[in-house]
């Protein structure tokens, strides 16, 4: 009877495993075949909970800067009254503090940096018409040299490709800026809804994260819990550091491009530095943009300094690819700069710009689940100095 049961159960399962399988088909084939009404549903769903994912985000970046400000608060007031605040009002202190701080930073961009670059934006406009002319010049000062490798149709088709990509992005920026400045209700509405859903998450994460815990908890085994917990954790610590370094690079970068070129006198010194740093959140790639933009916005002026701004922007760019970055994203996920470089070449070989965005939290998060098994199998016994307790044996 046990025997029978025993072959009944087992036939049951292997049916059943049959019907899922089936299923799964099934799903795929719907799926396949109506994939674009799943992503234009896909796609309303995002824009719908999109204020809460750029509020989401907003919190997480000021997470830390919060934490900092906790801490100096607490510092501060033990010195200071010999006694600490509450949590609570050291929390909201710490968010006043910090609202003030990016409200006063937006004040300055608006300030002292928008409207350099808008006005770098209309003098590059205005002064496409001479680009065409400052080519051809170009042309035929150089021309015996620069003949031998491409003809004279291929120059002048060059010359009109650079002039209409720079009129259509300087005209597309024009035209976002003032998109974004003359719509200001909608603008405002929606930076409105973003700040309060910021602020909340800022100032009721604990209560948002036990909320989250008690239904993991309702859902999943401990050890399921358990190991979540820890590659959260993980996330957080790798991805965390990894923002940090990114954004200061991008910071560095953008500055000392900026600073590059103002020396020289360059007459786009602002946007390319701009171009420079927002660029650099991509590892690598904002100086070597930055020097080629520089290299041409130059030419409005003269061979001689589009020359020189290409040279010191290049030299920088060995500087920040070799020196900075590695350092910078060593010291912020815990990896050798050689493993960094490693990452990145591997990263964006296989999956371009993107690759080379992931590939370093990637590696650091291999290196962490690894560094801890290999601690975890030492203290078990079952690794030594010399390899496996197994191998040693045999």
């Amino acid at each position: 009877m046990l025997q029978q049961f025993k072959r009944n159960k087992e036939r049951w399962q292997k049916y059943l495993g049959y019907f899922l399988v089936g299923v799964g088909v099934v799903v795929v084939y719907f799926t396949l075949r109506n994939i674009h009404l799943i992503m234009g549903s896909l796609k309303n769903f995002i824009l719908l909970i999109r204020p809460i994912i750029i509020a989401f985000a907003i919190a997480y970046i000021l997470n830390r800067p919060m934490q900092w400000i906790e801490q100096a608060l607490s510092r501060l007031t033990k010195r200071m009254v010999k006694r600490d605040l509450s949590s609570g009002s050291r929390r909201v202190i710490s968010i006043l503090i910090l609202f003030l701080l990016v409200v006063g930073a937006i004040y300055f961009l608006f300030n002292s940096i928008i409207p350099p670059i808008f006005t770098n934006l209309r003098l590059l406009l205005e002064s496409l018409p001479a680009l065409q002319s400052s080519i051809n010049r170009y042309m035929n000062e150089f021309g015996p040299y620069v003949q031998t490798v491409i003809t004279e149709q291929q120059i002048d088709q060059i010359s009109h490709l650079v002039t209409n990509i720079l009129s259509s992005l300087g005209t597309h920026a024009l035209q976002v800026g003032t998109g974004v400045i003359t719509n200001v209700t909608g603008f405002a509405i929606s930076t409105l809804t973003t700040i309060i859903l910021s602020v909340y998450f800022l100032k009721d994460k604990e209560v948002l994260i036990d909320s989250l815990h008690k239904g993991a908890q309702a859902l999943l085994s401990t050890r399921t819990l358990r190991r979540c917990k820890q590659l959260l954790v993980d996330l957080d610590t790798v991805f965390g550091g990894f923002l940090i370094a990114q954004l200061i690079a991008a910071l560095l970068a953008g500055v000392c491009s900026t600073i590059i070129l103002l020396i020289i006198n360059h007459p786009f010194a602002i946007l390319v530095g701009l171009v420079t740093g927002i660029a650099n959140v991509i590892p690598y790639i904002g100086p070597i943009l930055g020097a080629v933009l520089g290299f041409v916005l130059a030419l409005f002026s003269s061979w001689q300094l589009a020359v020189l701004t290409l040279i010191l922007l290049t030299i920088y760019q060995q500087l920040d690819a070799n020196v900075i970055q590695p350092k910078l994203l060593s010291n912020s996920v815990g990896l050798n700069p050689v493993w960094v470089l490693i990452a990145i070449l591997i990263g964006g070989h296989y999956l371009g710009m993107l690759g080379m965005i992931v590939s370093i939290p990637s590696a650091a998060l291999a290196q962490i689940y690894l560094s801890r098994r290999y601690h975890r199998l030492k203290q078990s016994g079952m690794l030594t100095e010399k390899g496996f307790a197994s191998d040693e044996t045999n």
